[in-house]
Parts: C-alpha cells; sequence; structure tokens
C-alpha cells in the first residue's frame, strides 16, 4: 500500500510539473504613431497581430512560429536601459512623430515614448518584424 500511495503522488508530482512546462508565454503590444497625415498602429495580443496605416487595417493571424520569433525578439530588448526620447520642443513644431510604445509579457508592463522616426534599434528592428508578416501591405 505504501509503494502504492507513494507511486501516485510521484506520478501527481510528474504531470503537474509537465503541465507547468506548456504554459506559453503571454505578450501584448501596442504602438501608436501619429501626427497630421501619418498614422501607424500595431497591435498584437498573442498570436493576434492587427496593423493599422493610414485608416487601412489588416488583421493577422500569427504562426506559432512566427510568435516564437517575436517573443525571442521580446526578451532580447533591455527595457532597464531604453529610455523614452521624445522632445516637447520636436512635438510642437512637428519636427517629430511621437510613438507610444507599450509591451505586457507575461505581466511585467513596460511603456515608452519615442520620435517614431529615431526609435531605439531594438524596438524598431521589432515594428519591422511585427510589420513584415503583413503580406496584404507589400
Amino acid at each position: 500500500m505504501k509503494l502504492f500511495k507513494m507511486t501516485l503522488i510521484l506520478l501527481l508530482v510528474s504531470i503537474t510539473s509537465c503541465k507547468s512546462q506548456d504554459i506559453k508565454d503571454a505578450v501584448s503590444l501596442n504602438y501608436s504613431a501619429q501626427t497630421r497625415g501619418f498614422q501607424l498602429a500595431i497591435q498584437l495580443e498573442n498570436n493576434l497581430l492587427e496593423i493599422t496605416e493610414n485608416n487601412e487595417t489588416h488583421q493577422i493571424e500569427l504562426t506559432e512560429n512566427q510568435l516564437n520569433e517575436v517573443i525571442k525578439m521580446v526578451k532580447k530588448i533591455d527595457f532597464n536601459v531604453l529610455k523614452s526620447n521624445i522632445s516637447i520642443d520636436d512635438l510642437a513644431v512637428d519636427k517629430a512623430i511621437k510613438g507610444e510604445f507599450e509591451l505586457n509579457l507575461n505581466g511585467e508592463l513596460y511603456a515608452f515614448e519615442f520620435d517614431h522616426n529615431n526609435a531605439p534599434v531594438s524596438i524598431q528592428e521589432l515594428l519591422n518584424k511585427l510589420q513584415s508578416f503583413d503580406t496584404a501591405r507589400q
């Protein structure tokens, strides 16, 4: 009987530990940049991507490989060293396009404001990768 109980306990522990390994990374991303005559919005909620550029919206369902590629890129970004780089003076004279970036990765929230044309390289690469999935736009 003791052997049966021990076997049952080990079986339950191994099943629950395997289930915890199957948990996927939860990601949501919102990016918007807008000024007179220009609008870009990128929204990602898990594997659903929506890109709006100048009032034309495309919705894309990312494959598991595409989503894993995005999550891999996100995890490489050191958000602790990124800083908002938008200048109020540049915004006042339409010299810069304000880009608002928000990311939630597994409950960790990050929010920044960038000059859309001067975003940090890692953020720009991520945005370019997301836009590359919109094959209808090309």
